[in-house]
């Protein structure tokens, strides 16, 4: 019996996280690649604003968990509903490499954890994590992007980024300071809104009227949680 709920302990978690970056993925990634957001270049840009949301989820679920391989199985959740895209779109690389992408990212905030070992979801540590977790995984981003370019120069409008100084200004400069620069900037923002409504439902005693933690760790929360991902998912596939 304390075995089964130990597993649940572990499984619900990474199971909800999963979904709900995969729903964010599906949801906000879509609306921010519409044109009316497009126009508003590096600051409505889909891969600058995701990043520190997904990385938001996969702390509280190692916050929960515990456990480093948590925060990677969360990422592979997300990429699986990422890659469930298929069954409209086809297996191109629009559906695999951001699924690959995803992957990534959680291997890189996996390494970041595990060198900081943050104890609480709004502090210092969990900060130092995120900017080394997204430096980590926008260096990983140009070197995939980049071999990519050499490998298959006809997949992608990818450039390799260390083929020459003018490719690493268009590319390596733009992803691994412009971009990181302003994921962290939207980190803060995140995180300050998050402070705030914490210390919002403390003031009002929201945690002693709702225990929140039966209703949002449990597994009726979860399996919701990722039918409506794969279902928001598939349904807004086509969606440009």
């Amino acid at each position: 019996m304390e075995k089964s709920k130990k597993i649940l302990s572990f499984i619900i978690p990474v199971l909800l996280f999963g979904a709900l970056w995969g729903i964010f993925e599906a949801t906000l990634g879509t609306l921010l690649h519409l044109p009316v957001f497009e126009a508003g270049k590096l600051f409505t840009k889909s891969s600058i604003i995701m990043v520190p949301i997904a990385f938001l989820f996969m702390t509280l679920c190692y916050k929960k968990t515990n456990s480093l391989l948590s925060v990677v199985l969360v990422g592979i959740i997300a990429a699986l509903i990422k890659l469930s895209t298929a069954f409209v779109l086809g297996m191109t690389i629009y559906v695999y490499f951001p699924a690959i992408y995803i992957v990534v990212e959680s291997l890189a905030m996996m390494g970041a954890i595990a060198i900081f070992r943050p104890t609480s979801v709004l502090s210092l540590k969990t900060f130092a994590s995120f900017v080394t977790a997204n430096t980590i995984y926008q260096f990983s981003y140009i070197s995939i992007a980049s071999i990519v370019a050499v490998a298959s120069p006809n997949l992608t409008k990818n450039i390799n980024a260390f083929e020459n100084m003018t490719n690493w200004s268009k590319v390596g400069e733009k992803y691994l300071f412009t971009y990181n620069g302003i994921a962290i900037i939207y980190a803060l923002a995140i995180g300050g809104a998050l402070y705030g409504l914490y210390r919002l439902a403390l003031r009002y005693k929201l945690f002693e009227k709702v225990d929140l933690k039966k209703v949002v760790y449990s597994p009726i929360t979860a399996s919701l949680a990722l039918v409506v991902a794969f279902a928001v998912t598939i349904s807004l596939a086509t969606v440009k």
